[in-house]
């Protein structure tokens, strides 16, 4: 027997809103049959159903507005059958879009599941009924990268310099680094004062998205120590996406710990 409690129900909304990039609440218009030329009719038109969307739930910002108009949904394989006039709460990744949308389902829950969350939604300044879920998630994220890490500071960017190591590789790092000026040591061996920390200021795939110190720049630091020859450089150096933070985010690591 399934748990139906609401804490099991705020954790599979929590884990589909995880996994899956738009999410709505839609009643079923059509099943077995498609508003897409793209999607077109076949054997598996049991498994496939066009949705009348009456709130997005979550999305990207491209698709908000989807409220009001029809999805064609390439229902999951192991999801329970739907009827014309059902309504649920649809998880979705996106298949195909062009004179409309055709999306993969990959969860559902029932519609009375998100109608807190609708409801709540019109009276905060929330963007979307889930943007909360997805805030927790992100506090959650957060709280869990800083216990990977092996410092968090909040700090001042007062120096960068380029490390001059040679490298024949399109894809290396090309190392700077960062004097830091430690104002708060929230966690790690350090000191408040001057630290130093290696950055790769390379634009290549691989360390486009690691952050880029700059001048003056005060921030949330997420240090990670340094290991072989690079130690010799700087004891910590950035490495993830996530190494740099607001410094308003420290109160929110804090209440996440």
């Amino acid at each position: 027997m399934s748990d139906s409690t609401p804490a099991a129900a705020a954790g599979d909304l929590a884990a589909l809103v995880r996994r899956a990039p738009l999410g709505f609440r839609g009643t079923v218009t059509r099943v077995g049959g498609t508003s897409l030329a793209a999607v077109p009719p076949g054997a598996d038109d049991a498994r496939t159903a066009v949705v009348a969307v009456t709130e997005v739930l979550h999305a990207p910002n491209g698709f908000r507005r989807l409220a009001g108009s029809e999805v064609t949904v390439r229902l999951a394989a192991d999801a329970a059958p739907l009827a014309v006039g059902d309504t649920a709460a649809f998880f979705t990744r996106g298949l195909v879009y062009g004179e409309g949308l055709g999306v993969v389902e990959l969860g559902r829950l029932p519609a009375d599941t998100v109608q807190q969350h609708v409801s709540m939604a019109a009276t905060t300044a929330d963007e979307m009924p889930l943007s909360s879920v997805q805030r927790t998630i992100r506090e959650e994220d957060l709280a869990a990268h800083a216990g990977q890490t092996d410092a968090v500071v909040v700090a001042t960017v007062v120096g960068l310099e380029d490390v001059d190591r040679a490298s024949y590789s399109e894809h290396a790092p090309h190392w700077w680094r960062a004097a830091l000026d430690v104002s708060i040591v929230e966690a790690g061996d350090v000191a408040p004062g001057r630290i130093t920390v290696l950055y790769p200021s390379s634009g290549d795939r691989r360390w486009l998205h690691v952050p880029k110190p700059a001048p003056g720049q005060e921030a949330l630091w997420l240090l990670h120590a340094t290991t072989g020859e690079l130690a010799a450089e700087a004891p910590f150096q950035l490495l993830h996406p996530d190494d740099r933070q607001p410094v308003q985010r420290l109160a929110v690591l804090r209440e996440g710990r």
